[in-house]
């Protein structure tokens, strides 16, 4: 599907080449170091894939760019952007007003619904007006994460919520009954609910709207970076205009099926 070449980087980079990179073009770019199944995630070789991934690498060799994936701890994503230890972040991070204070973003490249899911046997309404609906509870999501932050704000006064390093930790301790919800965009929850370990749970509540939850996912670049901007974004819309962002999304029948429902959402240029 794309002409790349990928290999390991002194084991600690997993680097993407696209073919007919200019030298000097090398954009070390920040993803987080956790799994996100199935938009980016690393097998026991230590090689990244994923949707997400195979849509940077079709985003750079659109723009002739040489890309090299640096993972990093999410909470630390955008000081090492700041810090130019990377050059750009493509890890599904939502556009937020809060984030546009510290770095700019490309356009939108996805969306999906958010939903809190939890065991098929669980009975409780969940009133997002009424904290009181979910008085003891306990939600899990990663932090630093517009899921923390908007489950803060409408549950925290009366249930816990437990923040973690990375979502297959928080949906680890879902399938041991160490929290009893969990929330995250449907497009990643669906492969943990069509596992043999998701099997007990369902989606128990639609997220609404709420300006914490930001406007879809794009590529972030630090501030005043015009250039890079320019080149993201020309990227993102031939990959979606020439047809190779659904011909990647095929790979993918979930978020392919999500898609086709109108659960996830892609730019109209």
């Amino acid at each position: 599907m794309k002409s790349l070449f990928k290999g390991i980087v002194a084991g600690a980079f997993a680097a993407v080449l696209a073919t007919g990179a200019q030298a000097g073009d090398t954009y070390k770019v920040g993803i987080d170091q956790t799994n996100y199944e199935p938009f980016a995630l690393k097998d026991a070789s230590g090689t990244w894939s994923g949707w997400e991934i195979d849509l940077m690498n079709a985003v750079c060799e659109s723009q002739k760019m040489t890309c090299e994936l640096a993972p990093t701890a999410w909470d630390g994503i955008i000081p090492a952007l700041q810090e130019k230890k990377i050059d750009f972040i493509f890890a599904s991070m939502t556009i937020t007003e809060e984030r546009k204070q510290q770095v700019d973003f490309s356009d939108f490249y996805y969306d999906s619904t958010v939903v809190i899911i939890g065991p098929k046997a669980d009975t409780t309404k969940i009133d997002f007006d009424n904290p009181d609906s979910v008085k003891g509870k306990v939600f899990g999501a990663q932090g630093a994460t517009i899921h923390s932050k908007f489950l803060d704000k409408r549950f925290g006064s009366t249930a816990e919520v437990k923040k973690y390093d990375g979502l297959d930790n928080a949906l680890a301790d879902l399938a041991a009954g160490r929290v009893d919800f969990v929330q995250e965009g449907l497009s990643t929850l669906s492969a943990f609910m069509n596992s043999p370990e998701g099997k007990d749970f369902e989606v128990k509540a639609k997220v609404p709207a709420d300006p914490i939850m930001g406007g879809g996912v794009g590529a972030a670049v630090r501030k005043g970076d015009t250039e890079l901007l320019a080149k993201l974004n020309a990227g993102i819309k031939d990959v979606v205009t020439s047809g190779k962002y659904d011909e990647i999304t095929k790979k993918y029948p979930d978020l392919d099926q999500q898609y086709q429902a109108g659960q996830m959402f892609k730019p109209a240029y």
